[in-house]
């Protein structure tokens, strides 16, 4: 599995093992072993935290004659999470679940793997990847020499979460992703391939009507996602951000929906995730990363949203950010701002208000 390109995504393997051999016939002969029924699965979170205690139920596998069958577990690189749940002969009763929980200085990519086994038929392993993360420690964002003390800090008072950010041009900028789910039972946003993990590391992907605080019904609620005296950006906030960072800062930039050229780089930090050898923006000759900004954008893709859940496309290759500007010329969609890694620029393009997930940075004018 390529870690550094892909970000530790979720897999599934399931396939049916020779595992069990029965004795020779002879020098050259081995009997044919019949499978099991079923499919063996059983549910897992691509992503959890340090310290998290799970317990993983078996299901869809069972013995063609109604027999028993048994289950063996293991957690690699973990050499002592070895166990057999259940044998052949215990109970119905008898689940075969199995528990462990990963350690509070853990961070890495585990396989957890289940094993169906029973007596005179092949047996059926069933596996997951689960990546154990930390919000403050597994994007290592290494800023190449920019200097820490510019950065201020802010305490969402709705949920007690902690935002750096930083002064460009007339405005302050999180130089975070906004990882606010909602209070009082109503949630919004997602959280990276729906593991709530996952949440505080990339921040949440919200829709549109969701940044900008509407409905379903699509009423204006007069308060968007974003915290007390801070907004979502508008048209006006990225084109002083362009020209903050153009290459003569001299505002050589004039209009507000088109691409800005040349300033990618230094938005983009050379983060690693969970170890110093994965990094998360892949390298492209054009693209300098510098984080000259101390806005540290990271990778995090987008996500397609239906039901509350979502699909997540382009991690490693693009950074998505919504505006508070909706399209005149189609009310269905809304402009966002995003960083391709294979150029230099700033991009823009406006995606469906109530279905395409992007991420928030906050911002608030101080002119």
């Amino acid at each position: 599995m390529d870690i550094g390109r892909h970000i530790l995504k979720f897999l599934l393997i399931s396939a049916a093992v020779a595992a069990v051999f029965a004795c020779k016939k002879d020098d050259e002969e081995q009997e044919i072993l019949p499978s099991l029924g079923g499919s063996l699965r059983f549910d897992a979170e691509p992503y959890i935290l340090q310290g998290d205690s799970l317990t993983f139920v078996p299901s869809g596998i069972y013995h063609p004659d109604g027999a028993g069958i048994g289950f063996y577990w293991q957690v690699s690189p973990s050499k002592e999470a070895q166990c057999t749940t259940k044998v052949e002969s215990d109970p119905s009763t008898v689940t075969g679940q199995f528990g462990f929980r990963f350690r509070n200085d853990t961070l890495g990519t585990f396989t957890v793997s289940c094993t169906a086994f029973a007596s005179g038929y092949y047996s059926t392993t069933s596996s997951r990847y689960i990546t154990v993360v930390d919000p403050a420690e597994s994007v290592i964002d290494s800023t190449l020499g920019f200097d820490e003390s510019r950065f201020t800090y802010f305490k969402d008072e709705r949920d007690g979460h902690t935002y750096r950010y930083v002064r460009i041009g007339s405005y302050d900028w999180f130089a975070k992703n906004l990882a606010y789910k909602g209070t009082d039972g109503a949630e919004v946003g997602i959280a990276y391939e729906n593991a709530e993990a996952m949440s505080d590391v990339f921040g949440r992907y919200y829709t549109w009507n969701e940044a900008m605080g509407i409905d379903g019904d699509g009423a204006e609620t007069g308060t968007g996602i974003c915290p007390p005296g801070w907004e979502v950006p508008d048209s006006e906030a990225w084109l002083d951000l362009a020209n903050s960072l153009s290459a003569d800062g001299e505002g050589s930039f004039t209009n507000a929906l088109e691409n800005f050229d040349g300033i990618a780089g230094k938005m983009m930090v050379d983060a690693k995730f969970n170890s110093a050898d994965n990094g998360m923006w892949e390298y492209f000759p054009d693209v300098q990363i510098t984080n000259e900004s101390g806005l540290c954008i990271i990778p995090c893709g987008f996500a397609n949203i239906a039901g509350g859940s979502g699909t997540f496309e382009s991690v490693n290759l693009f950074a998505a950010f919504w505006t508070a500007d909706s399209n005149t010329e189609n009310q269905e969609q809304a402009f966002i701002r995003y960083i391709n890694v294979e150029a230099p620029d700033l991009f823009i393009t406006s995606t469906p208000k109530t279905s395409f997930g992007a991420t928030v940075r906050c911002v608030r004018k101080t002119e």
